[in-house]
């Protein structure tokens, strides 16, 4: 595990600086802290740089890393898992390492196969590679996104890094708001697509390559998507949880390949302990497990059930246990490593659990996935069940754009199913907010896919947009490419994995997958998620609908029933969450009003100062419930205040 940055010039003109590409490197030294490595093409053209965290081949594999006869140069972030399989194959076709790492397989696959090289590959990874005989150069992220690279072009010349903060080592790259999209933020708490909240940076999408070769534009290489259903789907649910069960412990197994320390997050979920249990079975001592937990007694706090859970598997447990002030300033710490603004309460939490974790292992697995896999949130079953209700599939999407989408239609007609159905967290008071008598499809999507219903309704825009941020929204809705681009890529023919395809590419992307990797690189721990494996992914796509919809996720608690204790496979669903409904009414109260009602604070010059006011008094007055708005608001305060209020100063820790 590492953190990559670097600078190349696609004009081929050979202008790159490599003090530059240091000075990028030393503001990501928290991801790889045990050396770091550069390489400057002999054109001058490309300059790569790592920072690395030891994990495999501790003593060998230092950056930059090269083929045989160092034509190709590679910085590399992440751990290829399938790496033993993928060298054996890559030895018979005589090819020669100079290492015993996992990263330099993808130089010899590369050399083999071109940009096919992908689909060899089962890891989490962030590379860029530089072929000097192709002049060709070419950077990449893994099949769903869980290694993040960031990108700024001027003039020709490209900035590339692991994250954001890297790329303002170089003062051409602008310290700006993106206004077009700050009501993404505020709609979704996050990010989605491809597009930060800073103006001309971007995020490069999962599953894609940027490619820039001699003589063609660059361009981006799809590899990945979430699967299409195969035709060769099993048909019964014994043969689903069986080939489930072994899929899973595959992809433990190899998730476990370290040269150092590891352990697992655990939690009070059936997800972290399935991890757990398929550990135990392939550890030769006890499994360390390390849990957090709330000071404050609420039905956020997970330590009482995930202690059950390690004493049944008789693990080498640890727990912190924060307080309202611990979680304040862990707020403080994960607006600098997550570089943009993610409103969620539970990374504070997981960036405090992995600086507790990091004293003792370099390395964690993590339950991550289970409901995006296996179809643990209400998406999953609602919206496909709310379209059984109504009508088919096909006649519920007939109407197409232009003439509205029924699910969101006839408030009278769809109100019983809506309210007995509850599409992601919305509550009895999301139907009153619905004005429009229809709502394009697309709009309708948007509205699901935040998790909190219509958190940030029309209505709460109206009240709080200054007039230039109207005027901003307005125009984007207008273009509604963001939303378009991801409903295209996540629609299938199947409701129910339109809604899978839809969480993977919002929710996990954008909040999930990025603040987990954020938050534990934060204390150079490296984050394994094993249920994200490319096959287990494949093989849940092609699961029927009829047998995934049975109950909240089915397939994989039957698949470790036999593993699991009683206790830990009937615990209903849990979000993994923080008090934060508790604190901001009482400890954390003055600290937050006094961020948000600071005359001279960002936020001021971004929403109507008057009803900011009049909403925190109502929230505080009990006349609303509005903690999600004030914890976004809050978040892009904190985030504008290190990032963008003061461009002059040096980004640090």
């Amino acid at each position: 595990m590492c953190g990559i940055v670097g600078t190349v010039d696609l004009r081929k003109y050979g202008r790159v600086e490599p003090g530059l590409v240091r000075g990028m490197a030393d503001l990501i030294r928290h991801r790889g802290p045990d050396g770091d490595g550069f390489y400057d093409s002999p054109d001058h053209n490309a300059v790569l740089g790592s920072r690395r965290l030891s994990i495999i081949d501790v003593d060998g594999s230092d950056q930059p890393l090269y083929n045989e006869d160092r034509s190709i140069a590679m910085v590399f972030n992440g751990e290829i898992y399938n790496y033993r399989e993928l060298r054996r194959d890559l030895l018979r076709r005589n090819h020669t390492f100079w290492t015993d790492g996992d990263g330099e397989t993808i130089i010899h696959l590369y050399e083999e196969y071109g940009l096919n090289l992908f689909s060899q590959l089962r890891g989490m990874y962030a590379f860029a590679l530089w072929d000097t005989k192709a002049k060709r150069f070419v950077l990449a992220i893994d099949h769903i996104g869980m290694k993040p690279i960031y990108l700024h072009e001027r003039d020709g010349m490209l900035n590339f890094a692991s994250e954001t903060k890297a790329l303002f080592a170089d003062p051409n790259t602008p310290r700006e708001m993106n206004l077009d999209v700050l009501d993404t933020y505020m709609t979704f708490g996050y990010m989605i697509g491809n597009e930060t909240l800073f103006k001309d940076i971007t995020r490069l999408p999962p599953g894609h390559a940027y490619v820039a070769e001699i003589g063609r534009e660059t361009y981006l290489h799809p590899f990945w998507e979430f699967p299409q259903p195969g035709t060769n789907a099993p048909q019964t649910s014994g043969i689903v949880y069986q080939e489930a069960r072994d899929l899973l412990a595959d992809s433990v197994r190899i998730h476990l390949r370290s040269d150092v320390p590891l352990g697992l997050f655990l939690s009070g979920g059936v997800d972290s302990a399935a991890m757990l249990a398929l550990m135990s079975k392939e550890a030769s001592g006890r499994v360390k497990t390390y849990t957090v937990g709330y000071e404050t007694d609420t039905p956020d706090n997970e330590l009482l059930q995930a202690r059950r859970i390690a004493e049944h598997f008789k693990t080498d447990h640890h727990e912190r246990v924060i307080t309202a002030n611990d979680w304040w300033d862990g707020l403080q710490k994960a607006i600098y490593h997550h570089d943009e603004p993610i409103a969620n309460s539970s990374a504070i939490s997981l960036l405090l659990l992995a600086e507790h974790t990091a004293r003792d292992v370099k390395v964690v697995l993590t339950g991550l996935g289970g409901d995006e896999l296996f179809g643990g949130y209400p998406a999953h079953r609602n919206l496909p069940q709310l379209l059984k209700d109504q009508s088919s599939w096909g006649k519920m999407l007939s109407g197409g754009r232009e003439e509205g989408w029924p699910l969101f239609g006839n408030i009278e007609e769809y109100y019983p199913a809506m309210k007995r159905y509850r599409i992601i967290g919305a509550i009895p008071t999301y139907l009153p907010r619905v004005q429009q008598a229809t709502m394009p499809r697309d709009e309708a999507i948007r509205r699901m896919m935040s998790f909190d219903g219509l958190v940030f309704s029309d209505s709460l825009r109206e009240q709080l947009y200054s007039a230039d941020i109207m005027s901003a929204w307005q125009k984007a809705q207008h273009k509604e490419r963001t939303y378009s681009q991801i409903i295209a890529r996540s629609w299938r023919d199947d409701p129910y994995n339109t809604a899978q395809a839809l969480v993977i590419n919002t929710w996990l992307t954008g909040n999930a997958l990025l603040h987990t990797d954020k938050v534990t690189m934060a204390s150079s721990l490296e984050a394994r998620v094993p249920l994200f494996d490319p096959v287990l992914l494949k093989f849940a796509a092609n699961v029927p609908s009829e047998i995934r919809m049975k109950s909240n996720k089915i397939v994989l608690r039957q698949a470790m029933s036999s593993l699991l204790p009683e206790f830990a496979q009937e615990r209903p669903k849990q979000p993994f969450s923080t008090p934060i409904h508790h604190w901001f009414d009482n400890e954390l109260n003055p600290r937050m009003r006094e961020v948000l009602l600071d005359p001279n604070n960002i936020i001021s010059s971004l929403f109507q100062r008057g009803n900011l006011e009049q909403l925190l008094k109502d929230h505080f007055w009990g006349k609303t419930s509005q903690v999600e708005v004030i914890y976004r608001l809050l978040t892009l305060e904190l985030w504008a205040q290190r990032f963008i209020k003061e461009p002059t100063r040096t980004i640090s820790a």
